[in-house]
């Protein structure tokens, strides 16, 4: 609300993400397969006030489930600029019994939380599309 009344300068602003080199608010799209380590780097986000900035990565489990499956990925490191991202299988353990074995291509959702320190603070996101080819295409029972 800042911006209603005060001029740019005395306003705060919200951090500029850029990850693996790409700036933007458009998803990050990764293609990797299973047993390969793949880096996310925020290197070069910044704040427009130039102030601190504290980073989170999280997964976003729910998103992009339509018309495909799970990936089992894992992360480390999530609190810091920089984040290795795991891909242990194209498919994830089914959250219900019985469910139908996954089979070919997964996906997994990352997201990049970043806050500045201003007042009030001001978080931006950005998302991360990971994009799990199955090596052989069969079937994965987990």
């Amino acid at each position: 609300m800042d911006w209603t009344i005060k001029d740019y300068a005395h306003a705060n602003h919200n951090p500029q993400l850029v990850v693996n080199g790409q700036a933007g608010t458009a998803p990050v799209q990764i293609t990797a397969s299973d047993g390969q380590t793949v880096m996310l780097d925020a290197a070069g986000s910044k704040d427009p006030d130039g102030q601190a900035l504290s980073y989170r990565w999280w997964v976003y489990e729910e998103a992009g489930l339509t018309g495909t499956h799970g990936a089992d990925v894992t992360l480390a490191g999530g609190d810091g600029r920089r984040v290795e991202v795991r891909v242990n299988s194209p498919c994830r353990a089914a959250w219900i019994a019985g469910v139908v074995p996954c089979i070919g291509d997964g996906v997994a959702h990352r997201v990049l939380e970043v806050t500045d320190n201003g007042t009030p603070q001001l978080t931006s996101y950005r998302r991360i599309v990971v994009h799990v080819a199955s090596q052989t295409g069969e079937r994965i029972f987990k």
